[in-house]
C-alpha cells in the first residue's frame, strides 16, 4: 500500500511538473515577437561592391518575425503603387507607433523624393509628411539616403553630401539663411574634406544635459581613407567651412588612422587598407555608463576597392564597435574601435543594421553572394543575419539555426537600404 501511495505521489508530481512546463511554454508563446521591417531600395555595400540599381531592387517594405525570421506581410510594394512613379525606392524608415515614416528616392522623377506617412493598419493610405522641393533637391546626384528622429520631434535626412532638418510638422529648417542644416561644401574641420563624399547614414544622440536636441552622428564614404570616416555634428547644425561645427570625428586619415583591436576570441589583421574600409551602416546604442562614455556605435565595414575580397591581409569586412564620448555640449569623441565579427563568408558587403534593445539582438543585411564583388551577377537577394550582442565582453554571437542565415535572400531583399525593429 505504501509503495502504491509513493507511486501515486510521483505520478501527481510529474503531472503537475508537465502541466507547469506546458503553461510556461504557452505563456511564453503568447509574448508577441517584434517585427523586423525591411526596406529594399537604393543601397550601399561599400565602394568596392556593385549593388542592384534602384530599378532592379525589390522596391518594397516587408515585415518579418523578429524571433523566427518568418515572412509576415508586405507593408508597401512600390512596384504596384499608384502613389509614386516608376523607379521610386524606399530608403529609410522611422517608427511612430501606429504609422511609419518612409523616405523615398527617385533620381529620374525627382519630385518623388519625399517623406510619406504610412498607416500600419491601412498601408495603402499614403500621406505626405514632407515634400519641399528645396529640401529634397531636384538634382540627380543628391540621392536621399538616411533619416533620423531627434528628441524634440524634429528630424534630419541626408542627401548625398548634405543633410536637411525638418521641424515637427515636416517644414524645412535652414542654416544660415538658406542653406541645408548640414552643408559641407568646403573643408570643415576633420568632419568633411573638400573631396566628394556620400553621407550614408545618420543617427541622433541623446541631448546633452539641459538641451532639447541631440548631436548628429554620421558615416560617410569615398575613394580615399580621409573620407571613409565617422563624425559627429553639433546640435546647432553645420555651416560649410566652420570647423567649430564639427563636434568630433576620426583624425584626418579617417577610420584607418584609429588603431582597431580584435574582440576576445577573434584573430586576424586589424589594420585597414590604405584607402580605408567603407563604413556602410550603423546603430547607435545609448549606454547607462557615466560620462564621458555615453554610448556604443556599432558600424558595418565593407571593402573600399574591388581588390579587397577578404580579411586575410587587411580588415575589410565585418562589424566594429566604437565608444562614443561626450565631454560637453560642444565636444564629442569616437574611440576604441573593437572588431566584433570578421568572418567575411557570413558578413559580406553589409548594407543595413537594426538593433532590438529588449533582446540584445542585432540584425545585419549582407550581400547574398559572398565573395562576389558584383552582387547582381547571380541576382541573389540579400541575406539577413541575426546576432546576440554582448556590449560588456564585448561579444557578437551568430543566431543561425541549421547554420543558415536568419532570413535567406529572396525576391523582397534585392538591395536592403534600411531596417528597423518595431511593433
Amino acid at each position: 500500500m505504501e509503495t502504491q501511495m509513493k507511486q501515486l505521489k510521483l505520478i501527481l508530481i510529474s503531472a503537475l511538473f508537465i502541466s507547469g512546463c506546458k503553461k510556461s511554454t504557452e505563456e511564453a508563446s503568447l509574448v508577441p515577437a517584434k517585427t523586423l521591417y525591411v526596406a529594399s531600395g537604393t543601397c550601399f555595400s561599400g565602394n568596392g561592391i556593385t549593388t542592384f540599381a534602384g530599378t532592379a531592387s525589390s522596391r518594397a517594405v516587408t515585415k518579418w518575425n523578429g524571433n523566427s525570421g518568418r515572412f509576415s506581410d508586405v507593408l508597401t510594394d512600390m512596384n504596384f503603387s499608384n502613389t509614386v512613379s516608376a523607379a521610386t525606392t524606399p530608403q529609410a524608415m522611422i517608427d511612430l507607433g501606429s504609422s511609419i515614416l518612409l523616405l523615398t528616392e527617385n533620381a529620374a522623377t525627382m519630385s518623388d523624393r519625399k517623406i510619406f506617412k504610412i498607416d500600419k493598419s491601412n498601408p495603402t493610405n499614403y500621406q505626405f509628411y514632407a515634400s519641399d522641393a528645396t529640401a529634397f533637391t531636384p538634382i540627380a546626384a543628391h540621392i536621399t539616403r538616411s533619416m533620423a528622429l531627434d528628441a524634440d520631434g524634429g528630424m534630419l535626412f541626408s542627401k548625398s553630401i548634405a543633410a536637411e532638418r525638418l521641424n515637427t510638422i515636416g517644414v524645412r529648417v535652414v542654416k544660415g539663411g538658406t542653406n541645408p542644416w548640414i552643408n559641407p561644401a568646403l573643408a570643415t574641420g576633420n568632419c568633411f574634406t573638400a573631396a566628394a563624399t556620400q553621407i550614408q547614414q545618420i543617427a541622433m544622440m541623446t541631448p546633452f544635459t539641459s538641451t532639447t536636441q541631440g548631436k548628429m552622428i554620421y558615416i560617410h564614404t569615398g575613394v580615399t581613407a580621409a573620407v571613409n570616416r565617422i563624425g559627429i555634428i553639433q546640435r546647432t547644425g553645420l555651416t560649410s567651412g566652420t570647423a567649430a561645427d564639427c563636434a568630433g570625428t576620426n583624425p584626418a586619415g579617417g577610420t584607418t588612422a584609429v588603431a582597431h583591436t580584435n574582440a576576445p576570441g577573434l584573430i586576424g589583421p586589424v589594420g585597414l587598407a590604405a584607402t580605408g574600409a567603407s563604413p556602410t551602416s550603423m546603430v547607435y546604442i545609448p549606454t547607462p555608463s557615466s560620462a564621458p562614455a555615453v554610448g556604443k556605435l556599432i558600424v558595418s565595414y565593407s571593402g573600399s576597392t574591388t581588390a579587397a575580397t577578404d580579411n586575410a591581409t587587411n580588415f575589410n569586412y565585418g562589424i566594429v564597435m566604437w565608444t562614443v564620448n561626450e565631454t560637453s555640449d560642444t565636444v564629442a569623441t569616437l574611440t576604441s574601435p573593437i572588431i566584433l565579427y570578421r568572418d567575411e563568408s557570413i558578413v559580406w558587403a553589409p548594407s543595413a543594421m537594426a538593433y532590438d534593445a529588449t533582446t540584445n539582438s542585432l540584425y545585419v543585411a549582407v550581400g547574398g553572394s559572398p565573395g562576389y564583388i558584383n552582387l547582381t551577377t547571380l541576382s541573389n537577394g540579400y541575406n539577413i543575419e541575426k546576432f546576440t550582442l554582448d556590449l560588456t565582453t564585448p561579444l557578437l554571437t551568430r543566431v543561425a539555426p541549421n547554420n543558415q542565415p536568419f532570413i535567406i535572400g529572396n525576391a523582397y531583399t534585392k538591395c536592403i537600404s534600411h531596417m528597423i525593429i518595431a511593433d
